[in-house]
């Protein structure tokens, strides 16, 4: 069944909250199916038959139920795009207004400031990103104690000339209208963005880690950049403390060459690292609550 008609089966045997409401059900549900197939993948009670079909696993034995329902589609990785997905902008006049002129504001702050002044959007296909709407990125750290983990950009973002076999010190991802449920906390569903990122590049899920032992990635700053083609960006910078004993073990497409830096240090070779990071190392060193 889609998002869609389980919703719908949901409502005619009176079993939705009473409090679920507006127009980003169908959104909310498929994006939760999603996060719960992703983030305890053999261990979820849901599987993908076809792209946005779901099936239960506990009916998989049942032999009333024809094979054909029952066959896994298997994912595809995503790749760092923005096709297939209205992606948010934020407005430029209002950045210059707010961001520029107050570099040190928070990002929580400069989100709900965007919001109440309606200064975003979401791009239909038709819509050039860049310019006078940039488009807004999660660019999440993983921080272990006094080190920063670094990787070579794999094969899978080749088409980025910018990015391709450069090393990196974030984890990026577009923020979409995918992102924006009842759940994202009125912050366009950056954390939630960040930690989709983080669980699907590091091949993570929330049983990796004692309940006392995860936190969430949380905003540190947020600074306007260039990426491929000169395409302008808003890129909100994450931060997400894993525990002193994680070490990163996949070596997946995005993932090659995994190293632990010195947060505290920029590294002799700079130039070897991918546009996004060197904004971010910059700014990290006059960050006294991070370096500090």
């Amino acid at each position: 069944m889609s998002a869609k008609a389980i919703l719908a089966a949901a409502h005619r045997s009176a079993i939705v909250p009473i409090n679920l409401r507006g127009q980003t059900q169908v959104k909310t549900l498929q994006a939760r199916l999603s996060e719960d197939i992703l983030y305890h993948r053999s261990s979820s009670r849901f599987f993908r038959t076809e792209p946005g079909q779901y099936f239960l696993c506990e009916l998989i034995a049942d032999p009333d139920i024809p094979d054909k329902y029952k066959e896994r589609f298997p994912a595809r990785r995503r790749t760092r795009d923005l096709q297939g997905a209205w992606p948010l902008a934020f407005d430029e006049k209002f950045l210059e207004n707010h961001l520029r002129k107050d570099a040190d504001i928070p990002v929580d702050t400069l989100l709900r400031s965007v919001s109440t002044h309606n200064a975003f959007k979401y791009l239909e296909k038709h819509e050039k990103v860049g310019g006078d709407l940039p488009t807004v990125w999660t660019f999440s750290l993983v921080r272990r104690g006094k080190q920063l983990l670094s990787y070579r950009v794999g094969r899978y973002r080749d088409d980025r000339e910018a990015f391709a076999n450069k090393r990196s010190i974030g984890f990026p991802g577009a923020i979409t209208e995918s992102d924006f449920t009842l759940f994202s906390r009125d912050d366009f569903g950056i954390r939630e963005n960040a930690m989709s990122v983080l669980m699907m590049d590091l091949d993570l899920t929330p049983k990796t880690f004692p309940a006392d032992q995860f936190e969430a990635p949380e905003p540190i700053f947020a600074f306007e950049c260039t990426g491929d083609n000169n395409v302008r960006s808003l890129l909100i910078v994450m931060l997400w403390s894993c525990p002193d004993w994680f070490e990163p073990t996949m070596r997946r497409l995005s993932l090659n060459d995994p190293t632990w830096l010195d947060a505290k240090v920029c590294p002799n070779n700079i130039d070897d690292f991918e546009p996004w990071s060197i904004g971010t190392w910059q700014r990290l060193l006059k960050t006294e609550a991070f370096v500090g």
